[in-house]
């Protein structure tokens, strides 16, 4: 998929709309990054002809096409002084937060993610978060608003998951669990917000490669597939513990600096709220967990043939064992 002409050229306008969004000092060069990103997203989802990437690109057009037109109308008002401060600060963390699917504008994003094969749903996940996240950053300090979303992102990743047999709805609504961590953490500082963001797209990548290879849709596929051996099921169940962030895993980490630091400012509501959530979502692993490895009557097949690329392995060591080599990370 990413080697190919058409993937490269649109993977580098993805690249080139984040240089914008980080490099500018306007709203309205922001707001011409944020498009263009829309602009090389789509055509990645439609790589092939199929009606539900067609549907998913789509819904996801419509949606990033209506928070744009709050993005910039609030931009343009704001230049002829027709917005005070406080008006123009909520209606930009609004738009942005229906660009990233963070509650309680949430509703499209498991909508999308259900159309989407797993690449595409890892970028969805993560790098077209980039560039909302950087500019929600840059007002995110002392924002009620930020902080609200993130405790209902919370809430919402947690419960909307629950009976859930379709994976990537799973998978998008802890993905909105994770969101509220982000948003929690863009509230403290922007060295809390981008090594969530880094670790948590380290450690979803080789879940999501997994999956891909063994092209699991429903949960009820973990129990009936002939093609995993007991090391297999480990590493899946590994890697989606180091998700959930259970120690000693290295997802861990990010949430226990989010944590400590939240703590300190007294938060302790508010941090309990997400604990709360994170616990939630560690249900779904755990049911995944349960289904690849308890359920399943092939556990002990002896089938060795997995062929999973080199960087997917290196990730998963990362994800699994990474928390030993983290004291670097903790400068607190």
């Amino acid at each position: 998929m990413f080697f190919n002409p058409r993937s490269i050229c649109f993977s580098s306008m993805l690249l080139l709309s984040s240089m914008i969004v980080v490099s500018t000092n306007s709203w309205f060069a922001a707001w011409i990054g944020l498009e263009l990103n829309i602009l090389s997203f789509i055509p990645i989802i439609l790589n092939k002809n199929n009606q539900q990437l067609t549907e998913a690109s789509i819904k996801y057009f419509l949606i990033q096409a209506l928070a744009s037109v709050i993005f910039f109308s609030n931009v343009i008002l704001s230049s002829f002084y027709f917005l005070n401060n406080f008006i123009f600060m909520a209606l930009i963390s609004v738009s942005l937060l229906l660009k990233m699917g963070a509650s309680p504008f949430h509703m499209w994003f498991p909508v999308v993610a259900e159309g989407l094969t797993w690449s595409k749903f890892l970028i969805l996940a993560t790098v077209q978060k980039i560039n909302p996240l950087i500019l929600l950053s840059m007002i995110s300090l002392n924002n009620n608003l930020i902080l609200s979303a993130a405790l209902m992102s919370g809430i919402v990743g947690g419960m909307g998951g629950l009976n859930l047999t379709l994976l990537r709805s799973m998978m998008a609504f802890s993905s909105l669990n994770h969101l509220g961590w982000l948003l929690m953490a863009s509230t403290f500082s922007n060295y809390f917000l981008w090594t969530y963001f880094i670790i948590y797209t380290l450690i979803l990548s080789p879940v999501t490669q997994l999956f891909n290879y063994f092209n699991f849709i429903y949960l009820p596929q973990l129990i009936s597939s002939n093609n995993m051996n007991s090391m297999t099921k480990m590493m899946i169940i590994l890697s989606m513990f180091s998700l959930g962030g259970l120690p000693p895993f290295l997802g861990f980490l990010p949430k226990w600096m989010i944590i400590k630091s939240a703590s300190c400012m007294m938060m302790i509501l508010s941090v309990m709220i997400l604990i709360t959530s994170t616990l939630i979502t560690l249900y779904y692993y755990l049911r995944i967990s349960y289904n690849s490895m308890v359920l399943s009557d092939n556990l002990w097949k002896k089938n060795n043939n997995l062929k999973i690329n080199t960087m997917t392995k290196l990730l998963l060591f990362f994800s699994t064992f990474g928390l030993m080599f983290s004291n670097w990370f903790i400068s607190l």
